[in-house]
């Protein structure tokens, strides 16, 4: 068979498929299909890569494009993170890439996109010093890692990822020391 090199989108409204026919015996077999809905099922590998961003500068707006992302956050004087608005199926992570010495941040886009979920911060210099804070799902739409006790130590993630169109679901295991206090504002 001749390849075929098309010059613009190719359409279909009824899904698209790969296939592989056995030579013995002619049989048919899909390895990939797209269906009219759009959902891809494979037989095959399918290799991703995480899109990892490093973050240096004192600002960042973190685009809904970049759903499935990593970010370093490796500012040390301090970084302010405002994430896109909130809808059901985004998701972020970020690494805490050093350690801060001026006030780290993670905003919402609107005040009435509000964070769910727990933030676990333990000290690492004292093995039974850590703590579990929650957000109180009433005005909580910032994560500040604006103090060594609310986990702004190198190491720490958070993972982030929206579960309705005004709350983002929250997952931190962070690095703190002194008195452990809430990152959630």
């Amino acid at each position: 068979m001749s390849n075929t090199t098309f010059n613009g989108p190719v359409r279909s409204e009824n899904g698209f498929e790969q296939i592989s026919i056995a030579s013995g015996t002619g049989t048919v077999t899909t390895n990939l299909d797209v269906d009219t809905s759009g959902n891809v099922t494979t037989t095959g590998y399918v290799s991703s890569y995480d899109n990892i961003v490093d973050i240096t500068d004192a600002t960042y707006t973190v685009a809904s494009t970049q759903s499935g992302a990593v970010f370093t956050l490796n500012r040390a004087a301090g970084i302010v993170v405002t994430l896109p608005t909130a809808a059901a199926g985004l998701q972020y992570t970020f690494i805490v890439g050093t350690t801060f010495s001026g006030a780290g941040q993670i905003n919402t886009q609107n005040t009435s996109d509000l964070y769910s979920g727990f933030a676990h911060i333990f000290d690492p210099a004292t093995a039974t010093d850590m703590n579990t804070f929650i957000p109180d799902a009433s005005n909580d739409d910032t994560i500040d890692l604006g103090t060594a006790a609310q986990g702004w130590l190198v190491g720490g993630i958070i993972r982030l990822k929206a579960t309705t169109a005004a709350v983002w679901h929250c997952e931190a295991f962070l690095h703190g020391d002194g008195t452990l206090a809430t990152p959630f504002e």
